[in-house]
């Protein structure tokens, strides 16, 4: 009975690395997905509490950023353009105006019309020297200028899609 024991286990294991073997290559053809579904906004680890918005950058998030102020979102959306090494604009679907979105640190290789998504905290009103402040560095006033008093995105996350 033990040798019977042992082949089934053998089998086992011999279906089982060959059934991962095949997953594993099902995911190195071409991309199959459709374009039409929309991609899980949320870049957050998964330990995290759950979102009050994860979705699109739209008018309608943008009409309701009061009340996600200092709340965690996922947002998704394009690089609109770079303001600085540290931060830039969020274009969003419609007609919907651009967004600044601010890291503490480079969130990498970005570049204008690249699909992002942005784990971030919404404020109500950019104020450079209070950002200068919570960062720890001097921005350059001139590229933030137009953003005084604007809405923007605290990023912890930017992560291409």
């Amino acid at each position: 009975m033990t040798t019977s024991r042992r082949s089934i286990r053998a089998l086992a294991t011999v279906a089982l690395s060959a059934g991962l073997a095949g997953t594993v290559l099902a995911g190195c053809g071409e991309d199959d997905t459709d374009p039409t579904v929309p991609a899980d906004a949320d870049v957050r680890p998964p330990g995290d509490l759950e979102d009050p918005y994860d979705g699109p950058y739209t008018e309608e998030f943008r009409d309701d950023l009061e009340g996600y102020n200092g709340l965690e979102v996922s947002v998704t959306g394009e690089v609109g353009r770079i303001v600085s090494p540290v931060a830039f604009t969020l274009v969003g679907e419609g007609d919907v105006e651009p967004i600044l979105v601010v890291m503490d640190r480079e969130p990498g290789d970005l570049r204008p019309g690249q699909a992002v998504a942005v784990a971030a905290e919404p404020w109500e009103e950019f104020e450079v020297t209070e950002v200068e402040e919570s960062l720890g560095a001097d921005l350059p006033d001139d590229a933030y200028a137009e953003w005084e008093g604007e809405p923007y995105l605290d990023a912890s996350i930017v992560a291409p899609r």
